[in-house]
């Protein structure tokens, strides 16, 4: 029997099926267009969504099959897909790979793993309590990848990733753990297409010396000293790769989320319609939405009390953040940060206390500005902080994404949503 399909997870098959509500909506029109009229509801937005269901159930479902099409293509040679990877990247290595470029598709996925990718991908591994104590030599490793010493940084990333499962497994088994299973509810990594496909190709036994070179991570040959030709970049960003997609089962694993919750009522019809509305003017802010052209020092301040930066920016809302590290208010501080990092409301004050209380900062000042997206815009401060006596100057990016109640990011502007500054580790 065939695995089921990743796009038959519960939150890919409510997105479709709500939009397949949506057109049966539509279709008895004749029943609530009447009534509504009567009322002096504004029909307009109302058939301006109506008007782009079809194409939004055609880009829903061209989005729902990435994940089984990727899997299919690339599992094999050790990818999988995962929440926080790059969709459009995947997207160019289905289409490489599916026209006949394979290895130009690997080599696609091999790119996507550059400093800057990697250091993301670190950030929100702070999500995940269990991997707090192996930050220090994932940093290690991070450097050594950085500078091309994959026969040092491949073996690190290993143990950690066995580590890791290991901690949080129920029955305490790691990674290569030989009967370990890797399924999460609701997941797009943790799927049977997914981690295990992973964990067959990782554990396979290795009982020659090779000294050719490899183009997968065998766990095995690398540490008993089987494969000799492992040290190289292809096998370095595949298994970085793991260990990020492993991050999205262990979130899961900490939060209980492993097995399915109790499921919730259906969707009424007044629901259908307030997201009806609700899509319709997300739609329109989407459609709307410019990256801002600003000039610091006019258009935004360069520093200053939070009282000089426009409400409900995310410069303001790095400026408050950077205000408190001045002030040493490590509780305010933590306001400003994502409530997905992993950490309880309690405990996210004392790691920022940890973190910050060697360093006091003396000055901030913004040097770039850049929206990215309409939830995302990235910040360049250049920092001034006194560190163990010695003044400390340093230029930072940070990273900050406009989140709603649940901590899904939504378009600016919006009612009901924040800024929070993701990029905080100095």
């Amino acid at each position: 029997m065939d695995d089921p399909s990743i796009r038959d997870i519960p939150r890919i098959k409510k997105t479709l099926d709500d939009l397949r509500n949506f057109k049966a909506f539509r279709r008895a029109k004749w029943i609530w267009r009447p009534l509504f009229k009567l009322l002096g509801t504004d029909l307009k937005p109302i058939d301006e969504a109506m008007a782009k269901i079809d194409e939004l159930e055609k880009m829903a479902e061209e989005l729902a099959m990435i994940p089984d099409r990727f899997n299919d293509l690339f599992a094999a040679r050790g990818w999988i897909l995962y929440d926080f990877m790059n969709v459009d990247v995947a997207k160019a290595a289905i289409e490489r790979a599916e026209s006949g470029d394979i290895d130009g598709a690997e080599a696609l996925l091999v790119d996507h793993y550059n400093p800057d990718r990697l250091e993301w991908c670190l950030q929100m591994m702070m999500g995940v309590d269990a991997f707090h104590p192996r930050m220090r030599l994932a940093r290690l490793a991070q450097i050594d990848y950085s500078e091309g010493r994959y026969h040092s940084c491949i073996p690190v990333i290993l143990a950690l990733l066995d580590g890791l499962v290991n901690d949080l497994h129920e029955q305490r088994l790691g990674f290569f753990a030989e009967d370990v299973k890797l399924e999460a509810w609701d997941s797009i990594a943790a799927h049977s297409k997914g981690l295990n496909v992973l964990v067959r190709i990782f554990q396979k036994g290795r009982y020659r010396t090779r000294t050719e070179e490899i183009t997968l991570p065998y766990r095995n040959g690398i540490l008993h000293g089987m494969d000799l030709g492992y040290d190289n970049k292809l096998v370095a960003a595949k298994t970085w790769a793991a260990l990020f997609a492993t991050g999205e089962w262990a979130r899961k694993a900490e939060q209980g989320l492993l097995s399915a919750p109790t499921p919730k009522p259906s969707t009424t019809w007044r629901e259908l319609m307030r997201q009806l509305l609700e899509n319709a003017d997300d739609k329109a802010r989407l459609e709307a939405w410019k990256p801002r052209i600003l000039e610091l020092g006019q258009d935004v301040p360069v520093t200053g009390d939070l009282e000089a930066f426009e409400s409900g920016t995310p410069e303001q809302k790095l400026a408050e953040f950077l205000t408190y590290w001045k002030r040493r208010n490590y509780g305010h501080m933590a306001k400003c940060l994502p409530t997905n990092l992993g950490y309880s409301e309690r405990e996210l004050p004392g790691m920022i206390r940890e973190h910050y209380a060697s360093r006091a900062l003396k000055t901030f000042e913004f040097t770039d500005v850049k929206d990215n997206a309409p939830a995302i815009t990235e910040i360049e401060a250049s920092l001034v902080y006194e560190e163990e006596s010695e003044a400390v100057e340093r230029t930072m990016r940070f990273r900050l994404v406009n989140q709603d109640s649940e901590g899904r990011p939504d378009i600016r502007g919006k009612s009901r949503t924040s800024w929070f500054v993701y990029s905080w580790l100095v």
